[in-house]
């Protein structure tokens, strides 16, 4: 799709409704094709728990939930053919997180991994009266809960803006400091915005992650895993608590067998 139409959808919140449902009517997650589909939340807002806990309800009837190590394993012993499954992930670490996302976790049986900014856990930036990010304990309790913890860098810092040897820093310290906070084995990295030539070079970044002992290297490209030959470019969709079910249809969904599809050879 040319840039220009993604973003007049974007900005146009009418017009992308009208497209999504349009959408939603040719294709449905219930005809996705198999494999690992990685979820993207950042916020999880107390008024939007119970539509949280909806959008996960409705993708248990189309796969099941995993985490990333068992993720990472069907990927490398070949991705069952029938299988399909989800992948719950957070980025930057939001309080809400712990406070709004976890109980509907916890009642789903649903594991997750939340991708951490390393230093934003002790100096959080624009952190006011209000706990935005989460802090010490609220990691603590993350990980009590059996969810896992992965990297999103030292700073945040966009990638492709910075050298080799930053790059390699940003991976190296926030994989060491995350595991000697958790006592977790941190081999998950999610890049910062994710976006392939304009938030990380996908010839450079990705191998030093590998370097670094990062078994995998989530991006924000659409779509799904279905071997290891993603690992290093792991696809993820950016998804909002507030969306209604059938944004999950036209943005997660396959083609849709039905009367308009039958002269298709």
């Amino acid at each position: 799709m040319h840039h220009w139409v993604k973003t007049a959808l974007r900005d146009t919140p009418g017009l992308r409704d009208l497209a999504l449902r349009g959408g939603a009517m040719l294709r449905s997650v219930a005809c996705a094709e198999p494999g690992l589909y990685t979820l993207c939340y950042h916020h999880v807002p107390v008024a939007l728990q119970d539509r949280f806990a909806a959008q996960l309800r409705f993708l248990r009837q189309h796969g099941e939930f995993i985490d990333a190590d068992t993720a990472v394993e069907r990927l490398a012993a070949g991705w069952p053919r029938s299988d399909r499954a989800f992948l719950i992930s957070f980025d930057d670490g939001y309080a809400d997180n712990v406070d709004v996302a976890l109980p509907v976790l916890q009642a789903l049986k649903a594991p997750a991994i939340v991708f951490l900014v390393s230093a934003w856990i002790d100096a959080p930036p624009l952190q006011g009266r209000e706990r935005v990010y989460m802090n010490r304990a609220d990691v603590a309790a993350w990980c009590a809960a059996g969810l896992q913890v992965g990297s999103h860098g030292v700073t945040h810092a966009r990638l492709s803006r910075i050298g080799s040897e930053a790059v390699a820093a940003e991976l190296s310290q926030s994989r060491h400091r995350l595991a000697a906070l958790t006592g977790q084995d941190i081999v998950h990295f999610a890049c910062p915005w994710g976006v392939a030539e304009h938030d990380f070079d996908p010839t450079r970044d990705p191998g030093l992650a590998q370097a670094c002992g990062y078994r995998t290297f989530f991006t924000t490209r659409r779509g799904h895993a279905s071997g290891p030959e993603d690992f290093l470019l792991m696809p993820r969709h950016v998804v909002e608590p507030h969306w209604a079910l059938f944004e999950f249809e036209a943005l997660l969904g396959g083609r849709k067998r039905g009367w308009w599809s039958r002269g298709a050879a």
